[in-house]
């Protein structure tokens, strides 16, 4: 009876032994576990930061907008390959309509009539009494009244502003990607040279001067389109 009751206490001895050590290898288990799962994500986030930091085609460029968007190389180069792929253009075109295509090119649709009416003279070659012989006419002249305030058809950096020998006084705008506007007859200038105009923007008034050809005392617009060294033929 006696032994019974020893080999009992050893029983319950190690089997408390054994019990707790099972307690302590789970608990052991268990913090090297969330050791892992804290490390791992921490590990990838340094690997992503660094290859963020070292891919040059997702740098990041600051903007100087209001709103502070930065904008990324990646997208610049998405941007050029969309301007210079003309196929993509026309398929972007037919799923989100023209005015959604980024960058779109400048045609001669976005240069409207200057004013209302016929013109009455218009591009082509002219008899002039003048000078006795036929001249080209590289525009188009609208009759108006003296003082008419004459506004620019398209936005464009002014790139001459003053008095010109047959035409009064002239405005050039350069638009950009070729095209360039010549405003001829004006008077009382609201321009100078080196200045961006916005659409619309107030050029000056037209003036009274001889005409193209010398041969006409009507005040008149005298108005030039050229695209990549080609005078514009305007339906007004």
């Amino acid at each position: 009876m006696k032994r019974w009751h020893i080999a009992k206490d050893w029983v319950l001895v190690w089997g408390f032994a054994f019990i707790l050590a099972g307690l302590i290898l789970y608990i052991g288990y268990l913090s090297s576990g969330a050791e892992i799962s804290i490390e791992k994500p921490q590990k990838l986030t340094n690997e992503s930061a660094h290859a963020v930091s070292a891919s040059p085609a997702i740098k990041t460029e600051k903007n100087n907008g209001a709103n502070g968007v930065s904008v990324t190389e990646s997208e610049q180069m998405m941007t050029n390959s969309l301007n210079q792929d003309p196929e993509l253009q026309e398929e972007i075109k037919l799923v989100l309509g023209e005015k959604n295509l980024v960058n779109a090119s400048i045609g001669i649709k976005d240069f409207p009539s200057p004013v209302n009416g016929k013109p009455i003279r218009n591009v082509g070659n002219y008899y002039s009494k003048a000078f006795g012989n036929y001249v080209y006419h590289a525009g188009l002249d609208y009759a108006l009244s003296e003082g008419t305030m004459i506004r620019a058809t398209h936005g464009g950096t002014v790139i001459e502003a003053g008095p010109d020998p047959i035409q009064g006084q002239k405005v050039t705008l350069d638009c950009g990607e070729g095209w360039i506007i010549t405003y001829g007859g004006l008077d009382n200038l609201r321009v100078q040279e080196g200045e961006f105009i916005e659409t619309q923007g107030a050029l000056g008034q037209v003036g009274l001067f001889p005409g193209s050809e010398g041969e006409s005392d009507q005040p008149q617009l005298h108005y030039e389109l050229w695209h990549n060294g080609q005078v514009q033929r305007i339906v007004p």
